[in-house]
């Protein structure tokens, strides 16, 4: 299906944004691009082929078009038809390279319901919609048309500031072809357990009280939640238990003992060596660093 994608932790890199008013007889470049293509139809429509597969890209709808790929039109594209478009290279190696395969770590279902963001949790990729009929093409216009308007005037960190817009688009892009797809059954059951460990996050991780409730095999869930979610279900837990431990230590009087006790820790002993492998700092050195409410 020629998707690209892009990693999270990393900005797209722009090469330009620009628009095309179509005439008469207009035809889409052919062409094998270094660099992948967004086309948003503000009105009526164009005609793409790549790879030999047709698209028609009606108003109101993106189309993405992988670099690396030959990609051409013929004379299905209407008269008058307006577009923004922005050209750019993936952030996954060197500008120009088309990835040859996907990667390894893929966009998780859900992100962990956290205030505390980790390193590791921006470490993976995720891919943009092939062609997606807009939810508020208005909205989508106005982004679009801010970003020409950007491209078009010179300013600090100019390059820095396309990467970051487009990034927004393609994100907003990305959140509504997901809310579009149906929740399959496995999906529905990750759900279920992000919210249960949510849910007792204050305890241990039950392997067997977690088998009872779902009325699944334990290590069935296991493996569908790291495939889902991209990490264990294990770290996934230790790392929501942590990360309320520590909002009690910032946001509470409440000592380490106490936190401890409350989080279902069999000793403070065991929690501090837990919280400093997680948070990278003991409880103590996390206290003396935050303001405390």
């Amino acid at each position: 299906m020629n998707e690209i994608y892009m990693h999270a932790a990393r900005l797209p890199l722009i090469r330009d944004v620009g628009s095309t008013l179509t005439g008469n007889g207009w035809i889409h470049p052919d062409r094998v691009a270094d660099y992948h293509v967004l086309i948003f139809v503000i009105e009526g429509e164009m005609q793409v082929f790549e790879a030999g597969k047709e698209y028609r890209i009606r108003e109101g709808e993106v189309l993405f078009l992988k670099s690396g790929i030959h990609h051409w039109g013929e004379n299905g594209t209407r008269p008058g038809t307006t577009t923004l478009w922005i050209h750019f290279y993936d952030n996954l190696g060197d500008p120009g390279q088309a990835e040859e395969t996907e990667p390894m770590n893929h966009q998780p279902m859900l992100m962990p319901a956290s205030t505390l963001y980790s390193p590791e949790q921006y470490d993976f990729s995720f891919a943009l919609p092939k062609m997606i009929k807009v939810k508020n093409a208005p909205f989508m216009n106005r982004k679009l048309k801010e970003l020409h308007d950007l491209y078009n005037a010179p300013r600090h960190f100019h390059h820095l500031y396309l990467s970051m817009g487009s990034l927004d688009i393609f994100l907003d892009l990305v959140r509504q072809s997901q809310e579009n797809q149906m929740l399959s059954r496995s999906d529905t059951v990750v759900r279920r357990l992000v919210k249960y460990l949510d849910e007792h996050s204050h305890m241990e991780l039950d392997t067997d009280r977690i088998h009872n409730d779902f009325q699944l095999n334990y290590q069935y869930l296991s493996t569908l939640f790291k495939t889902k979610m991209g990490t264990s279900m294990f770290k996934y837990h230790e790392r929501l238990r942590i990360h309320h431990a520590a909002e009690m230590l910032k946001n509470t009087s409440m000592n380490i003992s106490e936190v401890s006790d409350k989080m279902g820790y069999a000793s403070p002993y065991y929690f501090s060596r837990v919280f400093k492998k997680v948070m990278g700092e003991s409880p103590s050195e996390y206290i003396k660093n935050i303001y405390r409410m």
